[in-house]
């Protein structure tokens, strides 16, 4: 019974660090879709918020975000 618990144990910790993985490698990703979703709408303002760090926080997750759900109206009524 102990190594049936150790196992399922094993394999969650597994999982979750796979997640972990996927997660970050998404949230790089959609920072650089962000950039170029700002080239596409051709918005300037855009852009250069994508390339400052601090604001990494909020275009890095919005960035995923539009590209697995389609970008959100707000970004397209404030930069577009």
């Amino acid at each position: 019974m102990k190594s049936i618990i150790n196992a399922f144990m094993s394999l969650t910790r597994a999982l979750g660090s796979f997640g972990a993985i996927a997660v970050y490698f998404l949230i790089g990703i959609g920072g650089i879709y962000w950039l170029w979703i700002a080239i596409q709408i051709g918005s300037f303002w855009m852009f250069i918020v994508g390339l400052f760090p601090l604001f990494y926080i909020v275009t890095a997750p919005v960035g995923a975000w539009s590209l697995l759900f389609g970008v959100p109206s707000w970004v397209f009524s404030l930069f577009g």
